[in-house]
């Protein structure tokens, strides 16, 4: 993919949860993500928990609906840049650029509220940066919530991580000493 690709697939992806909010097609599934580092970005799509959220289910019933996200969208976003970092080697926050959110409807049902949210977005990074350092701390209250696993790639290489309140931190794609 080349660097207008990206620009594209991000510009693509954003009409398409905002134009279609009625789509029954599901991006990711309940709290998984991707992380792929293509072309000086690392493209992440990621499904969160409502559950994880707080201040934003103002009838408590564990789910979002259209207008509970409408009303509380830049509070939600706030807790997605706090809940999503991606640190460079010398432990800079690379800042989360072109968020989006879509509300999962993993039953079809369009019209009850969801009960997750779908976030994509794009951190810029440099070709140079050998490693990152990625963490999550936007998992859910109930047990089936408490873990999220994302699956970075970068230049044919894959690394599988599993998030949880006792290990939010991983490092990615670390330098192999052996290997140079």
């Amino acid at each position: 993919m080349t660097k207008s690709g990206g620009s594209v697939f991000v510009l693509v992806m954003g009409f398409l949860l905002t134009a279609t909010p009625n789509s029954q097609a599901h991006l990711m599934a309940e709290q998984k993500g991707t992380l792929n580092v293509v072309d000086g970005g690392a493209f992440l799509v990621l499904s969160a928990p409502v559950s994880a959220f707080k201040g934003v289910d103002d009838n408590k019933d564990g789910a979002l609906s259209t207008e509970e996200l409408s009303n509380h969208l830049d509070h939600v976003k706030q807790q997605i840049y706090q809940g999503i970092q991606l640190l460079n080697e010398s432990g800079t926050s690379l800042p989360l650029r072109g968020l989006l959110l879509s509300l999962v409807h993993v039953d079809g049902n369009l019209s009850n509220p969801a009960t997750q949210i779908m976030a994509l977005g794009r951190f810029a990074v440099k070709d140079y940066m050998a490693s990152f350092n990625l963490g999550v701390t936007l998992q859910g209250k109930a047990p089936k919530e408490n873990k999220i696993t994302i699956t970075a790639t970068r230049n044919g290489r894959s690394h599988k991580m599993v998030f949880t309140l006792d290990d939010d931190q991983h490092l990615l794609f670390p330098i192999n000493p052996l290997a140079q």
